[in-house]
C-alpha cells in the first residue's frame, strides 16, 4: 500500500526526486501561499462539489488533514455557490482508516452556513503486490443541518498500469433519512485517468455521473453527469495539491464546478 491519502498523491512520494537538501523549494511549494490566499479571498460567486475519485489506499501510520473548497458561478436562476470542506484522517493499520468531515457553504455571497458532518470508515480488502490492483469499501453515515441525513456505502478500485498512468472508478450507493429524504436508493459513480508528467505531478480527466435514485434514474438529461480536467501535485514538506475543472454534460448538472484541495500528511 502506498502512502497517498484517497484524494491526492503523497508528498513523501517524491521525497526521492527532491533535492538531498531542502535548500530550494520546490515551484508548487514556493506559490503554495498565493495559491491559498486566492482561492480563500476569491468572492463567493447547487451545491459545490468537494468531492474527488478517491482512493482504495490505506497505510499503517497515516494522519492527514485536508482543507477543500469548491466554487459554482452563478447560472440563469441558480446563485453562485462557495463551498469550503476540512477534514481530518488517521489509519488504524495498513487496511482500516477513519476520517471526520464538516462542511459549510456561502449562497450568492451571503454568510457561510453550516451544511453536514459526516463520518468515514475506509476498508482496503485488495493489494496490487497481490491481486494486481487495490481496491476497498468505504462506509459513510451524514448528519445535515437541513438536508435529510443519509448513509452511504462505496465501493472504489484502482490500477497503476505503464508510463505512469492510474486508473481509479468509484461506484457510490446510499439512502436518505429523514425529512426531505429521496425515496429508493441513491446511485453514482465516478472515474479518473492520470498520467505522471513530471516527479510529484499527475495530469488526467475526471467523470462524475449522479445518477439520481433507484426510484427515478431518469434520462441522461435528468441526470447530472460533469467531466473536466485534474492536476495533482506533490508541494515539499508533506504537502499535496489538487486543482480541477469540472463543465455539465447533461442539462442537469451544472456547468461550471471549480475545484481547489491542500493536504497536509503528519
Amino acid at each position: 500500500m502506498d502512502s497517498r491519502t484517497s484524494s491526492l498523491p503523497s508528498a513523501s512520494a517524491a521525497g526521492s526526486t527532491r533535492t538531498t537538501a531542502a535548500t530550494a523549494a520546490s515551484p508548487v511549494q514556493q506559490y503554495l501561499p498565493a495559491i491559498l490566499l486566492a482561492f480563500l479571498l476569491s468572492p463567493a460567486v447547487a451545491f459545490a462539489n468537494t468531492s474527488t475519485v478517491f482512493s482504495p489506499d490505506v497505510t499503517a501510520g497515516e494522519r492527514a488533514l485536508e482543507y477543500r473548497t469548491s466554487y459554482v458561478p452563478e447560472d440563469g436562476a441558480s446563485p453562485d455557490v462557495f463551498a469550503h470542506r476540512l477534514h481530518y484522517q488517521q489509519a488504524f493499520n495498513d487496511a482500516w482508516r477513519a476520517r471526520i468531515i464538516g462542511v459549510q457553504r456561502s449562497v450568492d455571497g451571503r454568510s457561510l452556513e453550516y451544511r453536514y458532518t459526516r463520518l468515514e470508515v475506509q476498508w482496503q480488502y485488495l493489494e496490487d503486490q497481490d491481486a494486481g490492483w487495490d481496491a476497498g469499501l468505504r462506509f459513510e453515515a451524514q448528519v445535515g443541518d437541513e438536508s435529510p441525513d443519509r448513509f452511504r456505502i462505496a465501493w472504489t478500485g484502482k490500477v497503476d498500469l505503464d508510463n505512469g498512468w492510474q486508473l481509479r472508478a468509484n461506484a457510490l450507493v446510499g439512502r436518505q433519512f429523514g425529512t426531505g429524504a429521496a425515496s429508493g436508493l441513491q446511485l453514482e459513480t465516478r472515474a479518473q485517468v492520470t498520467r505522471k508528467v513530471r516527479p510529484g505531478m499527475s495530469l488526467g480527466l475526471e467523470l462524475f455521473s449522479d445518477l439520481n435514485t433507484t426510484a427515478e434514474t431518469g434520462s441522461f438529461d435528468e441526470q447530472e453527469h460533469q467531466l473536466g480536467p485534474v492536476l495533482k501535485a506533490s508541494a515539499g514538506n508533506k504537502w499535496s495539491l489538487f486543482a480541477g475543472y469540472l463543465a455539465g454534460i447533461s442539462d442537469a448538472a451544472d456547468d461550471s464546478d471549480w475545484r481547489f484541495m491542500v493536504i497536509r500528511e503528519f
